[in-house]
């Protein structure tokens, strides 16, 4: 492999100038680059060169710093990856092209990592994408991670990096980056306070236990090798704070990596397999709460990537990748809240379902409509009007149990409810909680109100035709806010009261506010 001569790019490495770097040229090869690297790959062999870049989290722009980090890479990666990872080269200028040469030779101006390249059709992620990863091959990563981190070095309680400045940093990064919204920022900062306060004493207590150890620190889908070996590359090599972690922190990078892909079913095996191998990844809602941060890992490392490239295509693909795992991070966060029953309740068209709708997407909890399940009993489907007898006292209270046996089924699996019906007699939100049996915590009835004109022009575009599943027009909606009996039996922490008559977006983060803060106490 020969490169460029002594005036060449490769030579700017050692004197990095503000804007992003060029890489050297290796000819024969491809480059592939990342927000921190450049690997070149020819037939049989990968060169991964590291840029002479610094970032909150590493700091790449001393040379000789940049050798000792190609050696500690190959070092810990052999651990996971013995038949991938064959040494270190130096890179050498030369005449019309760039010579490897030994690490150690004077002449040398940067380094290498030298791999040998397996194909990446092979790797989990691809597996993934293609259709073709089986359950029991992921079954088996996950028993490998598990005897990795038993056998990787404990790190002593006090010493591993702290995981609330490292979610901290990650904030501040993407905050400075400008590619998700302030906003959006802001509400995943207060519910990682909010879990961290609640979940303070189980951690310190897992650390005290050995569970924090030298672990890989960037488990991705794409870093799995499923060869002949289930190899695993590329761990963190620059700060041993960022592979120094919960060994949860560690394998929730690759639960959320899959539950990202929309494989939460791999996930779930991976999980188990790990569980069943004698690791301890803790409880679901922690796990949850690990792949959150680490889909926020991911979407500050889109927008660095996004950062470094001039607008056009490719910068948006990125940006787009960050948004994307932003909105991963936060169906996580919901997850990582524990399972719960929310009741979006009160009169007709205040804004009732458009509500639950939303919260349906974001969390991915499954949305229960009282007037889907009235009509389906009825055989009817959800747009049809339903005839009066749909409505008498004796329909409403098999209905409201029907909706409290559904999302009692939804705990039992794991999962929380989102149920959406007006709940405004006491005789049908007895019969929900019949339906719904004992649960702790109980549902958190959120009750949304809307001024009276506001609730007017809503039924009357529902009554020109602007498409609901509700039957409920202009005298209906009337009606049943003098009907309303007040939500008095239900405790008044089990209770919210939400304006509806603001951008759902901003009720959105109400809920969220509210969950928080409960979660925090």
């Amino acid at each position: 492999m020969r490169a460029p001569a002594r005036d060449s790019p490769l030579l700017t490495l050692a004197n990095p100038a503000p804007t992003p770097p060029e890489p050297p040229a290796l000819p024969h090869s491809e480059l592939v680059e990342t927000h921190i690297s450049w690997v070149f790959l020819t037939a049989d062999r990968a060169l991964k060169v590291k840029k002479p870049v610094a970032f909150p989290f590493l700091d790449y722009r001393d040379p000789t710093r940049r050798r000792e980090l190609c050696e500690q890479e190959v070092r810990l990666n052999r651990r996971l990856a013995p038949d991938l990872y064959l040494g270190v080269r130096g890179l050498v200028p030369d005449e019309g092209g760039c010579a490897l040469t030994d690490p150690g030779d004077s002449e040398a101006v940067d380094w290498a990592v030298e791999m040998r390249r397996f194909d990446e059709r092979d790797t989990l992620a691809a597996r993934v994408a293609a259709g073709t990863a089986r359950p029991e091959l992921v079954a088996e990563v996950g028993r490998l991670l598990a005897d990795f981190h038993r056998t990787a070095q404990r790190v002593p309680a006090g010493q591993g990096a702290s995981l609330a400045a490292s979610i901290d940093e990650n904030f501040d990064t993407l905050a400075e980056a400008g590619a998700i919204a302030p906003s959006e920022l802001t509400a995943a900062r207060r519910f990682a306070t909010a879990f961290l306060a609640a979940a303070g004493e189980s951690l310190q207590s897992r650390a005290e236990a050995g569970l924090v150890r030298d672990g890989h620190g960037d488990l991705r889908a794409e870093h799995v090798v499923l060869g002949e070996r289930i190899e695993v590359f590329d761990c963190v090599e620059f700060d041993r704070r960022l592979r120094e972690i919960d060994v949860g922190v560690d394998l929730a990078f690759l639960v959320m990596d899959l539950i990202h892909t929309g494989r939460d079913d791999l996930a779930a095996v991976l999980v188990g397999a790990y569980r069943a191998a004698g690791g301890d990844p803790g409880d679901d809602a922690l796990v949850s709460f690990f792949a959150c941060y680490r889909a926020w890992v991911r979407a500050k490392v889109a927008a660095l990537r996004a950062g470094e490239l001039a607008p056009g295509a490719a910068r948006t693909e990125t940006l787009d990748r960050a948004r994307a795992f932003a909105a991963t991070a936060r169906r996580l966060a919901w997850s990582a809240r524990g399972p719960r029953v929310l009741v979006i309740c009160g009169g007709a068209a205040t804004g009732k379902t458009h509500l639950a709708r939303r919260l349906a997407a974001i969390s991915g909890r499954r949305h229960l409509s009282s007037d889907v399940v009235r009509k389906r009993a009825l055989g009817l489907e959800s747009e049809r009007r339903a005839p009066a007898r749909a409505y008498t006292a004796e329909m409403s209270r098999r209905t409201y149990g029907q909706l409290g046996r559904l999302a009692a089924a939804e705990l039992a699996d794991g999962r929380g409810a989102i149920v959406d019906a007006t709940f405004r007699f006491r005789r049908d939100r007895d019969a929900f909680a019949r339906g719904l049996g004992a649960c702790a915590p109980g549902p958190l009835f959120l009750e949304c109100r809307a001024p009276a004109a506001e609730l007017s022009r809503r039924a009357a575009a529902r009554e020109h035709g602007q498409g609901s599943v509700s039957d409920a027009g202009s005298e209906q909606v009337e009606r049943q806010l003098r009907e309303f009996e007040a939500l008095d039996e239900v405790p008044p922490d089990d209770h919210e009261l939400l304006w509806t008559d603001r951008p759902v977006e901003l009720v959105v983060d109400d809920v969220e506010r509210a969950l928080d803060s409960r979660l925090a106490r």
